[in-house]
């Protein structure tokens, strides 16, 4: 399982943040690890590490890598590597990854899909 970067664990700042505070609709693209601690609707593209915090609410079509959820997450989610419920994670959704790693005491309802190394997501 690969490391999460220091940064997204509550160190230093990462490249891409939408703080607690900040509202965002429509297409959010990021081209570095990201985390989103606010709230969003709409889409989120993004090109590494996407991190959902505690205090976030998505409702949202997501494409990344790697997706970290611990807030609340309502939508789809597309990874080419892996999704991550913690603990504190509230999710509605359809999720399609690689690999897919529910904590204990996570919340989640909805569809999922896992698929070889080899197989890509499906895009639908």
């Amino acid at each position: 399982m690969p490391e999460r970067p220091a940064d997204l664990d509550g160190g230093a700042v990462p490249p891409c943040v939408l703080r607690s505070d900040a509202r965002f609709e429509g297409l959010l693209a990021l081209r570095a690890p990201g985390r989103i601690d606010g709230c969003v609707s709409g889409e989120v593209v993004a090109s590494d590490l996407l991190w959902i915090g505690e205090s976030a609410r998505v409702n949202a079509r997501i494409a990344a890598p790697e997706i970290v959820i611990a807030g609340e997450f309502d939508g789809k989610a597309e990874a080419s590597g892996r999704i991550e419920l913690l603990e504190t994670a509230r999710v509605r959704a359809t999720l399609d990854a690689q690999r897919l790693v529910l904590a204990e005491d996570c919340f989640f309802e909805g569809r999922c899909r896992t698929h070889p190394e080899s197989e890509p997501p499906t895009g639908d």
